[in-house]
């Protein structure tokens, strides 16, 4: 699927338009993503976890990426070796959210490494695109192949799924819990797909997080968002002055878990 409709470099965006985007999401942020999710998501979503709900989280956050690895309009833009060396250097793990037709040869072959660094691969669907209004027999089709890929390179999928472009329906639910998936979403974004400054990135996931926070950053590609390395790299930098561990979403999950039964 060719991406058209978010800036490819900081230059396709006016300052004026890149202003109002980020005025825009700030008065977004005023509402708080934990408290939306909890209004547009199921129970069963999971965004953060509560340090006073769930102690064993103290000190620690999760880090995802999306749309893990490159895209199909992008051949040869892989930036998975910068992004794995960047997580090694701040000793981070990450759960990378794969988009099935995002895997090219150029990334699989880092698959190993990506996985003996101790990160996780899950399931993000087949394509950049929602999936809200697939029926169920085609969403599980397609969340069925995406799975498949992954084994494919190796890995076995981690039980989470995220919505691309945070569209959600009662059937992609019914799927993922006949399939044992949980949904996942975030309480630290600045959609930074859409606003091409890692500065402002970083300084708004940094002022949302919290212990037991879930990140997202997508993933840089050459010539495509490549504006998130720098946002991943100043964001890690700012949790690691917090004292915080960086870890995956089943770490984090494992780690609620310690002080209860899940």
């Amino acid at each position: 699927m060719i991406r058209t409709k978010d800036p490819r470099r900081p230059e396709d965006l006016s300052a004026v338009s890149l202003s109002f985007r980020k005025m825009a999401w700030r008065f977004l942020g005023l509402f708080g993503a934990r408290f939306l999710i909890s209004k547009l998501y199921p129970k069963s979503t999971i965004c953060f976890f509560d340090v006073e709900d769930s102690p064993g989280v103290k000190g620690t956050v999760a880090f995802t990426i999306d749309d893990a690895f490159c895209g199909e309009d992008n051949p040869g833009g892989t930036m998975l070796p910068e992004v794995l060396d960047l997580l090694r250097e701040y000793q981070a793990r990450a759960t990378f959210f794969v988009a099935g037709t995002h895997c090219d040869s150029a990334s699989r072959e880092r698959i190993p490494d990506l996985l003996a660094a101790g990160h996780e691969l899950a399931n993000h669907s087949r394509e950049d695109r929602p999936y809200h209004k697939e029926s169920k027999q085609d969403f599980l089709k397609d969340l069925n192949a995406t799975a498949q890929t992954i084994r494919e390179m190796g890995a076995d999928p981690a039980p989470w799924y995220r919505a691309p472009h945070a569209k959600f329906s009662r059937t992609m639910q019914e799927v993922l819990a006949e399939k044992g998936l949980t949904h996942v979403m975030v309480d630290c974004f600045a959609n930074d797909t859409a606003i091409p400054d890692a500065a402002f990135i970083a300084q708004f996931v940094l002022s949302t997080l919290r212990e037991g926070s879930i990140v997202l950053i997508h993933m840089p590609e050459k010539n495509m968002r490549e504006w998130n390395l720098q946002a991943m790299r100043d964001t890690l930098e700012g949790i690691k002055a917090r004292g915080f561990e960086v870890v995956t979403v089943s770490e984090l999950v494992e780690r609620s878990c310690s002080a209860e039964i899940c």
